[in-house]
Parts: C-alpha cells; sequence; structure tokens
C-alpha cells in the first residue's frame, strides 16, 4: 500500500466512523420511514472507481439524499486521486439529524483538497430533492457527475406529496426512488454520468414502463453490476433490504452500442468483479415497447438469453393469456370456507396446491380451502376449464422463480373454479386448451432453461403477467410438441423435463 492509498484509508476511517455513530443513534423506524439505506464503505469506494473523470478545469458532483456523507467523500477523494483540482460539490439531505455528521465529512475532504493544493467546496440543502426540482432551478444541466443512492418507499398516488412530482419527466409513480433518479437525470449536463445504487425492479414491469421510456431515452445505461446475494449489500440486520439492488452508470445522451455486466459478492470481492460486455440489444429488449432490461449474471446466463431471442414467438403472440386469480382472500372472507364437502361450493386453488406439472388440491391438505357460490360469487370466479397455474410468488431462497402446475376441467363435476390472486392462471385466447398443450406449457415454464431466462428478465420475486406476456416463447406447433411428450412420462422429474425441451427447441448448449 502507498503512503497516499493509506492516507485515503485513514480518512474513510474516519468516515465510516462517522457514519457508523449516527446510524447507532438513530431508531430503526426513522430510518425506515425516511427509506434511509446507507451506503457501505465498500459499495461506496466502488462506486466513486465507476466515474469516468471529465477534462473539465473546475468539475461538479451532486449526490440526493447523501445521508452522512460517505459516497460524496469516496467520489471526491477518487477525482482528487486521478487529478481533478477544483471540485463543488452539492448535496440533498432532509434528515436534520445527520447535518453535524455530513458537514464533518466534508471538512474532512476540504483539509484533504487543500493539503494537495487543490479547492473542495460544497453546499449542503436541507430540503427535499425531488419537490424541490433543483432541475428546473440553478441546477438545470449543471452537473457533471452524479452519485447517488436514493431512498426507497411506495407512496399513496392519491394524497402523497411526491404523486405527480416528476410527471413532466415519466409516467407513472412507481417508487420514491425513480424520481430521484430522474430529477438527478434531469440535473446533470450533456455527456455527464450518474452512477445509483437502487433496487433492480425498475427494470422490468409496467409500473416502471414510464420511467424506464425516459431513462433509457436521455442516457446511455453503460453498465450494470449486480450482487449474487440481495441480501449482503445494507447488511443492518434491522433494515434489511430483501430487494435485489444493481449499480448502474448512466452517460447522459445517445445510447451505447454495448453494456457491461459485471457481478460480485458485497464485501472487498466487489472490486475483483466477474465481467462481460455484451451488445446493447441482448440487454434491453427491442421488440416490443416495455425496453425491459434484462440482466445476464453469466455467461451461461447469457447463452440462455442468446438461446430465447432465437425462439420464433412470444407467449402472447403464440395465442396464450395470462391474468391473475380473481380471488382476493381477504375481500372475500364470506365466500370462504374450510368445510370442502360443503353444498354449492368449488376448489379454491392456493400458491401450496401449485407443484410441478400436476395439480394437488385434494380437499384434505390442511390449507385446502373452497368457494361457495354465495349471492355475489360470479366475479370471483372462472368457467372450469383445462388451464396451467404459474405461483405469482416465491420466497427469495426457493430453488426456482417458476412453477407451473395443470388444472384440467375432469378433475371435478365443477361448472367453475376459484383462483386466488397469487396464482396466475394461462389458457389460449378465444379457445379451449387442450391436455396436451397444456402438459406442453407446464413441461415449458418448469424447464430450467425457462427459470433461467426468467431470471434474466426479472429479480422480482413476484411474477408478474405482463412480464410473461413480453418474453420469447416457442410456438404452439412446438408446445404441443413438447406437451404429447411430456404427457408419456411415468417419471416427471426436471431432468426428463428439460430433455423435451432440450430436444425440441435445439437447446443443448443451454441447459
Amino acid at each position: 500500500m502507498t503512503l497516499q492509498q493509506l492516507e485515503i484509508t485513514n480518512i474513510l476511517d474516519d468516515i465510516t466512523e462517522l457514519q457508523s455513530n449516527f446510524l447507532i443513534s438513530q431508531p430503526i423506524e426513522k430510518r425506515k420511514a425516511l427509506g434511509q439505506y446507507y451506503t457501505g464503505r465498500a459499495v461506496a469506494e466502488y462506486m466513486a472507481s465507476l466515474i469516468d473523470i471529465p477534462q473539465e478545469k473546475k468539475l461538479t458532483l451532486l449526490d440526493a439524499g447523501a445521508g452522512s456523507g460517505i459516497l460524496a467523500a469516496c467520489a471526491a477523494l477518487y477525482c482528487l486521486d486521478r487529478g481533478c483540482k477544483n471540485l463543488h460539490a452539492v448535496l440533498y439531505e432532509l434528515d436534520n439529524d445527520v447535518l453535524p455528521s455530513l458537514e464533518q465529512t466534508l471538512k474532512i475532504i476540504c483539509n484533504v483538497f487543500k493539503a494537495k493544493k487543490a479547492s473542495f467546496t460544497y453546499e449542503i440543502k436541507c430540503e427535499d430533492f425531488v419537490l424541490a426540482r433543483a432541475d428546473k432551478n440553478v441546477f438545470n444541466d449543471y452537473f457533471d457527475i452524479a452519485v447517488i443512492n436514493p431512498p426507497y418507499f411506495k407512496y399513496s398516488v392519491t394524497s402523497s406529496p411526491y404523486a405527480k412530482s416528476a410527471s413532466d419527466l415519466y409516467h407513472g409513480d412507481p417508487n420514491i426512488y425513480a424520481s430521484f433518479i430522474a430529477v438527478a437525470m434531469a440535473s446533470i449536463k450533456l455527456k455527464g454520468q450518474l452512477i445509483a445504487i437502487t433496487p433492480r425492479s425498475f427494470t422490468n414491469g409496467l409500473y416502471f414502463k414510464g420511467f424506464r421510456e425516459y431513462l433509457l431515452t436521455n442516457s446511455s445505461l453503460n453498465l450494470i453490476h449486480i450482487f449474487k446475494q440481495r441480501d449482503k449489500v445494507f447488511k443492518n440486520k434491522e433494515s434489511a433490504v430483501l430487494q435485489e439492488n444493481i449499480i448502474c452508470r448512466y452517460t447522459k445522451g445517445n445510447a451505447s452500442k454495448s453494456i457491461m455486466i459485471r457481478s460480485s459478492n458485497c464485501d472487498d470481492s466487489i472490486k475483483h468483479s466477474e465481467e462481460a460486455t455484451y451488445p446493447q440489444d441482448l440487454i434491453i429488449d427491442p421488440s416490443n415497447d416495455q425496453r425491459l432490461i434484462r440482466i445476464p449474471e453469466s455467461s451461461e446466463d447469457a447463452n440462455t438469453l442468446r438461446a430465447a431471442e432465437s425462439l420464433s414467438s412470444t407467449f402472447e403472440s403464440s395465442g396464450y393469456f395470462i391474468s391473475t386469480g380473481r380471488v382476493v382472500e381477504h375481500r372475500s372472507r364470506d365466500f370462504i370456507t374450510q368445510d370442502n364437502n360443503a353444498v354449492d361450493r368449488v376448489p379454491l386453488y392456493r400458491p401450496h396446491n401449485i407443484t410441478p406439472l400436476l395439480a394437488t388440491w385434494s380437499g384434505k391438505h390442511k390449507k385446502d380451502v373452497s368457494f361457495l357460490l354465495a349471492n355475489g360469487y360470479e366475479k370471483y370466479v372462472i368457467k372450469n376449464s383445462n388451464y396451467v397455474l404459474l405461483k405469482r410468488f416465491s420466497s427469495k431462497d426457493e430453488k426456482r422463480r417458476l412453477v407451473a402446475t395443470i388444472h384440467l376441467s375432469s378433475m371435478g363435476a365443477y361448472d367453475y373454479i376459484g383462483f386466488g390472486n397469487k396464482t396466475n392462471y394461462i389458457g389460449v385466447t378465444n379457445e379451449e386448451l387442450d391436455s396436451p398443450e397444456a402438459y406442453g406449457l407446464a413441461a415449458i415454464f418448469n424447464s430450467t432453461f425457462m427459470d433461467k431466462y426468467f431470471r434474466c428478465v426479472s429479480g422480482n420475486t413476484q411474477v408478474n403477467a405482463t412480464d410473461i406476456r413480453v418474453m420469447k416463447f416457442p410456438s404452439r406447433h412446438e408446445v404441443k410438441d413438447i406437451g404429447r411428450q411430456a404427457k408419456k412420462l411415468t417419471s416427471i422429474t426436471t431432468e426428463e423435463i428439460d430433455r423435451i425441451i432440450s430436444s425440441v427447441l435445439c437447446l443443448n448448449h443451454c441447459i
């Protein structure tokens, strides 16, 4: 370690201690209410290292949601170490309690710059970054660099002051972190850089469609860093973050032709991450208006994504529909009974009934319930027919994201059937799904290939119908071929399903 590296290490030790002391002093409930999840030192140093230092004589830096200032500090020290002699930082922080720690951090950085005969100046703005709309005032197209860890929380779209706060930038109200990123992007110069750590949730799903459109139209996404363990990035047990988090680097302006993907754990190995560069069209889906951002964590995942791209159709264009089950149990308690022998009742499928390939509703499992066909039942149930059911949720530690089962109308003499809202049900548009095709659909969703493909598309433990509709998918002819073979299996295992899928779709190199 050089003398300069040792000096920076000692400085960051002091700044890290300031942050730790502050966090110890604060109630967890308060931090959760403010959406505060403070950046750890290893992550902050790594984010700073992603800065491509511009050649301007004076640089401007934005840290919105600054906390105790560790991100701004790491960014400033990185710029100084690479020759920047004049840096002005603007820091937004709403929490009055953390301002003394933030001030101390910035004074430490001032002294370091001064010792190196360089200039570091700063402004602390104790106001709400999104509601203040800095981009509309003095900071429009002002910053060279933004390095941020925005707060994370949802809010009421009818009563929150944040509702529509960034509606001139993008449509929708998905989460406060999206507004932070959008306003930060509007505040940086053309060719300026934005480096942010956020949940991965914005990369897919209907809620973030408008935000993705804004982001990918106004900037070039040129790097994504994904963490192999979703619960290790923010280490406070009391405020554990179960969202999968990613670090992204954007450059304001036209899109680049390629995107680098890095992956690592979130300790010091973050500095020695695995990396690969892919064509932009492999990462940002060009086939529809969703602009999904797909993230292959490994070369094996990238091969899966390439193979998926070679499929002839999409789920929806192959002629299939997917819908969420209609029964929201806490809103329809009067219709639900554990008396599975009751008169005028039909099975109600819950997640535990969805097991690979064949449904398991018997009425004898302790969690099995029925739906009563009492007055007003019509809006909750659907015609008893052949369907494929797909779990909507999986736990973060589950090996599979996609678990599908088959419900055949012949399983019971019912006119109707009930599906809970924690399940998705799948059929053929405008016609009956026959048994072999149902087997084919269930086999595809239970295959290793489709599970890996879905994981590239979504980091959520929730399986959204919107994502499934636009995913690449085999043709109906191929689905039926797979189904005819799967139906003949005497032992239904993942290995056997994978063998059939691989043969029909020519995917030997993927699974």
